[in-house]
């Protein structure tokens, strides 16, 4: 079984193999992948209204590809989902530059 600094290290060193290729893992980085992956499915929606207006007439497919991303949209954000997403993201926070999140830094208390 690893021991807390042999598990530290080992984060480090593969922390430092990405920052090598140029690859950034922080915390804004994540946050823009999720707000981007939220956005999606809204701007799909968005464009099939828009499709189905310019159109005139929405046929079967598309209504069911609108109603589709509705409930995706819906069950995106619900607060037990966004409350899970952001307490992901606030495990990437690193205030003090060392590569290693704050949260994986703290002492176990029990």
């Amino acid at each position: 079984m690893l021991n807390k600094t042999a598990i530290i290290n080992k984060a480090k060193n593969v922390f430092n193999n990405i920052r090598i290729a140029n690859i950034h893992p922080t915390g804004v980085l994540a946050t823009r992948l999720l707000v981007l992956v939220m956005l999606v499915p809204i701007l799909l929606v968005v464009v099939e209204y828009v499709l189905a207006f310019m159109k005139g007439h929405v046929t079967d497919d598309i209504g069911k590809l609108i109603s589709v991303g509705i409930n995706i949209i819906d069950h995106i954000f619900i607060p037990s989902v966004l409350t899970a997403l952001v307490g992901f993201l606030a495990l990437w926070v690193d205030r003090d530059g060392d590569g290693i999140p704050d949260q994986l830094e703290k002492e176990d208390k029990r």
